[in-house]
């Protein structure tokens, strides 16, 4: 895979004409300044790099270089470099750079940013977090695994993972991310992780599920896999007054990351009530889009359905109110694609009209 930089000048091979390369967008796209002076995105592999031969050409790309402006930043924190061409370095600035909210993604990023919802997609893994991040992915077939990459992404980038077309979505609905965290120094060492992908096709036909992020410079769908403060530990330096520092041990090794948010709303045995109203799922969100709040509320309902299947919880009712009906036109459509789930309007003297009961009768 050719590596661009800023400043290569281009050629285009389907169309006539060239310009400068002026932002790295992914390892499969760059924008491009054309000779009219728009800058346009354009897939690599869709342009030929001009080799400058002559002083004049040299000198024309050195201004060229000189003349991109810079977008001043508060502070500045540059971007490292990898070896790898599939590895790129996440720009997050240290306020950003949150504990309680490192996680890592599974990512799908429309190439056709005006069209979200058609063309392919770029898929990355992205690790949001000050660890080093050892990988492997597989994808479930009917009766096998089928392995796609293993690598390592370290501390706050992406790993660009390959390019899809829609008519291979349905591979990745259901995967495999196995994980293990490495930190240089740590008094504390996270278990491995190994958390199943379940994917809901519809999503991705859907504008408001590509959201901007910390982590990408345009839209793209987020699949959050787990949360670090999450993650059981293997070991644990403990600081005991008066004694020497001892290590504590050692749990088993984490075959199957648990997900346990259905515990947190268990009102009796197999039963839960989940209120999906934004106040209840975040402090403060006053400064979030309504896409924004509605993909919260959305991945958060996933996110204790499949808890309250795995913990044989056999009625959920989830209380999403009612406002314009799209949380609670969205949140039907994905129950729709669960086979022997079953859903309807929760009882109206407990809950008025805005709650869903969902009973899992293979659960009683």
């Amino acid at each position: 895979m050719i590596k661009y930089k800023i400043g290569d000048r281009v050629k285009f091979m389907n169309e006539s004409g060239g310009g400068v390369v002026r932002e790295i967008v992914s390892p499969t796209m760059v924008k491009v300044e054309t000779e009219d002076g728009f800058e346009i995105p354009y897939m690599t592999r869709d342009l030929i790099i001009v080799k400058a031969e002559t002083v004049a050409e040299k000198m024309f790309i050195e201004d060229s270089i000189k003349d991109i402006p810079v977008i001043e930043k508060q502070e500045t924190v540059e971007p490292k470099s990898f070896d790898d061409p599939n590895i790129s370095s996440l720009i997050i600035y240290p306020q950003d750079r949150k504990v309680d909210q490192f996680a890592i993604y599974l990512a799908f990023a429309p190439q056709h940013q005006g069209m979200l919802i058609t063309g392919e997609l770029d898929i990355y893994l992205v690790n949001f977090s000050a660890h080093k991040l050892m990988f492997n992915v597989s994808l479930k077939g009917q009766q096998a695994f089928h392995h796609i990459v293993s690598g390592t992404a370290p501390e706050y980038s992406r790993y660009y993972i390959e390019t899809i077309s829609r008519d291979q979505l349905d591979s990745w609905l259901n995967a495999n991310v196995q994980m293990i965290f490495i930190k240089e120094q740590s008094k504390k060492l996270l278990a491995p992780v190994s958390t199943d992908v379940r994917l809901r096709g519809n999503r991705f036909y859907k504008e408001s599920a590509y959201v901007d992020s910390l982590f990408f410079s345009q839209k793209a769908y987020l699949h959050r896999l787990v949360e670090l403060k999450n993650i059981p530990l293997m070991g644990e330096l403990a600081e005991v007054e008066g004694k020497e520092d001892e290590v504590i041990t050692e749990t088993e090794s984490v075959q199957v990351m648990q997900n346990d948010e259905i515990l947190k709303h268990k009102k009796k045995e197999g039963e839960a009530i989940v209120d999906m109203h934004i106040w209840e799922l975040v402090s403060d969100h006053s400064s979030m889009s309504n896409q924004e709040m509605l993909e919260l509320q959305l991945n958060y309902f996933e996110r204790c359905l499949e808890s309250a299947i795995s913990h044989k919880f056999h009625k959920v009712v989830f209380i999403h109110g009612v406002g314009s009906g799209t949380l609670k036109k969205d949140i039907h459509d994905i129950l729709e694609q669960y086979e022997g789930i079953y859903y309807r309007a929760a009882s109206m003297a407990d809950y008025g009209v805005g709650a869903t009961q969902v009973e899992i009768p293979e659960n009683f």
